[in-house]
Order: structure tokens, then C-alpha cells, then sequence
């Protein structure tokens, strides 16, 4: 098992009011890593992160506004003092937010992806990102991120050797791996090849069944219905996928419609240009933002799920829906053919009617639809935050022997 090591943690972020990938992966991290016996965790923070970590030392020294905005300035002002006196043996940096300058300890920068560096992002956040992540990373020890597709990019447009860049792959929560091992069987070997093969809708289900363990009123559900879970913003491509399921619906006689949880309903066309006919058609529900239990329900009981994001650069909600039994169409760029390898259909995100005919096939072949479903259950069981962990620990092991005196 080796020395105990300590390990600072900037969790500036972990305080957010909806969050997001980026957020929840390093949260699920913490957890794995204070599991272990060969570490002992120190947070920087908030104190109200003490409400998720009642049984880890947190550090809030001179954090005293619960903002964003002051935390931006708390991480690159006060955090690096505070680790050096904690005596931190190393400090993980989750969401590219490390120090600006050199520290007396090791730093492991998380970066997920380079989205906002390359001008996806909103004004303010975009400068910000390309102002600081390109000196966070040169002066960072190590660079992690979650794929093979992220540290390409990373090492195309950031100033860090390939060398000096390791992929650690999300995980999945327990209850994820739990019901994808539950429901694993082993599949009738089939190939499964994008737009040319189809698949199916799951098995009906009653409306009491559908809300089991879930605060969703059943009469906020379709009895049947396609699930898209993810944020406002462009890149997730909630325009085209209304714009794809509006002509589903106006092609077909499918009873399903369209199911959106993240998005609160008023942002989601405040916020997107979508045509009114689409917006019509497309049958859309919005839940909003959801617990953990009621996402779950939400993703067992899908016919579909529907992911056909132009940018990710891992792409968690695909898995849980596999762990859940739930066939996925998603897009065949970035990192998803990478995260997904063949158990989901994929298919071009750019394209309306490749995303339109993606879905209509998922819910009429019922064959290839379990054959996705066993594929899905299976793929999901390799992401998990015990290996994560593993991989942190490695990481963190040969930074600190290197700082290490001869």
C-alpha cells in the first residue's frame, strides 16, 4: 500500500447550487480517496463543504463569502499559504483551478477539458479560462484529465507535454455500478454499427412502478418517453435534439415524448433558439434539476436516452443510463465513441436527421435494443471511483518521490 500521503484539495467549486460533471467527479474522487488507508485528506474550502465531508479536516481560513466570484479570488490569493502550513504532500487541483506560480509542494491539476480555452464558453468565463488555465497547467507538476480525445487537445493547445499529462477516468457512483451488476447478462455476440442497425424501446412500465423511490409526481412524467439529462449550454446541443425529436414526432406515429432533466423549463428556451413549431411538436417536458434517486428512476424507466452533444470531454450521463438498463444514442465525436466504445448507437451530432433516425430506431427493434442494454450494463462497470482513486495515488506517489530529496 505504501506511506500515507496527505492531499490538499481545492474544493472552491464543490459549492455550486445545480453541479454539473465537473463538480460532482471531483466530489465522488474525495470520497474514494478518504476511503483508503495510505491517505489522509485535507480540504480547502467553503465551510459549508463540511456538510458533504462532516468526518474530513477542512481548511476555510479567509474563505468568509459563500461566492464564486470571492472564491476565484480566495483560491489564487489565500489557498497556496494555506497548503504549504498544512503541510500538504500534495495538492489536486480539480477544474484547471490550480496556483499561478510555483509551490514548495507537488500540484496535480485536473483539468476535464479544454472547452472554454477553445472559445465554447460564455464571454466572461471564456477570457477568464484562457487567461489563467494556460499558466495553471505550466506550472502544475502533473496535468490529469478524463480521456485519450481530452489530452490530445490539452497538449494541442495548452503549454504542457504529453509526457507530463495522465488520463484518469470518471467513475460511476455505487448505486450506478450496483444496478448495472444487478441487470448484467451476457449478451448474444451482434454487431452494432451506428446508423446502419436499430434498436428498441424498453418494456412497458405502470406509472406506479416509473415513480417508485421518486419525488416526481406522476403526473409530470409521459407514460412513455426519449430522456436527455445535461446543462444549458451550446455544446450540448438541446436545440438540435427538439429540433430532431419535432420531426420524429411529425414523421411517426411514436406515442413517446421528450423528457429534459437539468435545465430548469423557463431556461430552456429563454436560453436556446428553437423554432415554436419544433418547440410544439417536440412534446418537451422539463423536471428541472433532480435529486441522485429521482435521476435514476427518471434514466431506468427511459425508452431512450438521448446525448447527441457536440463536446464532451468525458461524458458521464451515457454511462448512468447504461448502469440503469437504459439503450443510449449519443454523438460519434469527442470523447463519447472513446467512453462508450460499441454499446451505444452513435451518430452524427451535427446532422438533425442522423440524431431523428438514431432515436425512431432505438424505439422499434427490440432485439438490438437489448443487445445495447447487455452491451451498456457491461461498459458501464468499468468506470469506477476505486480505480480513479488508484490512479490518483499513483500519480500522487511519483510527484512527491520526485520532489523528494535525493
Amino acid at each position: 500500500m505504501g506511506e500515507t500521503i496527505r492531499i490538499g484539495i481545492n474544493t472552491r467549486t464543490f459549492t455550486v447550487d445545480e453541479p454539473g460533471g465537473a463538480v460532482q467527479a471531483p466530489t465522488q474522487l474525495v470520497h474514494a480517496l478518504s476511503a483508503r488507508a495510505d491517505t489522509e485528506i485535507v480540504l480547502f474550502g467553503h465551510p459549508s463543504v463540511k456538510q458533504q465531508f462532516p468526518n474530513l479536516p477542512l481548511d476555510s481560513t479567509g474563505y468568509v463569502v459563500d461566492s464564486q466570484l470571492y472564491g476565484v479570488a480566495w483560491e489564487r490569493a489565500i489557498l497556496p499559504r494555506r497548503a504549504s502550513l498544512s503541510g500538504v504532500d500534495v495538492l489536486l487541483a480539480p477544474n484547471g483551478n490550480g496556483p499561478l506560480h510555483e509551490t514548495p509542494y507537488p500540484t496535480v491539476v485536473w483539468l476535464h477539458e479544454t472547452g472554454a480555452i477553445q472559445g465554447r464558453s460564455a464571454g466572461l468565463h471564456r477570457l477568464y479560462r484562457q487567461t489563467t488555465v494556460p499558466r495553471v497547467v505550466s506550472v502544475a507538476d502533473i496535468v490529469t484529465t478524463n480521456a485519450e480525445f481530452s489530452k490530445t487537445e490539452i497538449v494541442e493547445s495548452l503549454p504542457v507535454e504529453s509526457g507530463d499529462v495522465r488520463v484518469m477516468h470518471n467513475g460511476l457512483s455505487k448505486p450506478y455500478l450496483d444496478a448495472a451488476q444487478t441487470g448484467a447478462t451476457v449478451e448474444t455476440p451482434q454487431s452494432v454499427q451506428g446508423d446502419q442497425q436499430s434498436m428498441g424501446a424498453n418494456s412497458p412500465v405502470t406509472a406506479e412502478t416509473r415513480h417508485a423511490g421518486s419525488n416526481i409526481r406522476e403526473t409530470d412524467l409521459p407514460e412513455q418517453y426519449v430522456l436527455f439529462v445535461g446543462s444549458i449550454n451550446p455544446r450540448k446541443n438541446i436545440g438540435g435534439l427538439i429540433e430532431a425529436f419535432a420531426q420524429l414526432k411529425r414523421d411517426t406515429t411514436l406515442p413517446h415524448e421528450l423528457v429534459m432533466a437539468g435545465p430548469s423549463p423557463k431556461r430552456i428556451f429563454q436560453q436556446i433558439d428553437v423554432d415554436a413549431a419544433d418547440e410544439r411538436d417536440a412534446a418537451l417536458t422539463s423536471v428541472g434539476f433532480v435529486s441522485d434517486a429521482e435521476l435514476r428512476t427518471l434514466y431506468e424507466n427511459a425508452a431512450c436516452f438521448a446525448f447527441p452533444s457536440l463536446y464532451e470531454g468525458f461524458g458521464i450521463p451515457p454511462l448512468e443510463a447504461m448502469a440503469m438498463g437504459t439503450p443510449v444514442v449519443t454523438s460519434n465525436t469527442t470523447a463519447l465513441p472513446e467512453v462508450c466504445g460499441d454499446a451505444a448507437m452513435l451518430v452524427d451530432p451535427h446532422d438533425i436527421s442522423a440524431i431523428r433516425e438514431g432515436i425512431e430506431t432505438v424505439l422499434t427493434d427490440d432485439e438490438l435494443s437489448d443487445t445495447l442494454t447487455n452491451r451498456g450494463r457491461v461498459q458501464a462497470q468499468q468506470y469506477t471511483w476505486d480505480k480513479a482513486a488508484d490512479q490518483m495515488m499513483e500519480i500522487a506517489r511519483e510527484v512527491t518521490e520526485t520532489e523528494s530529496p535525493a
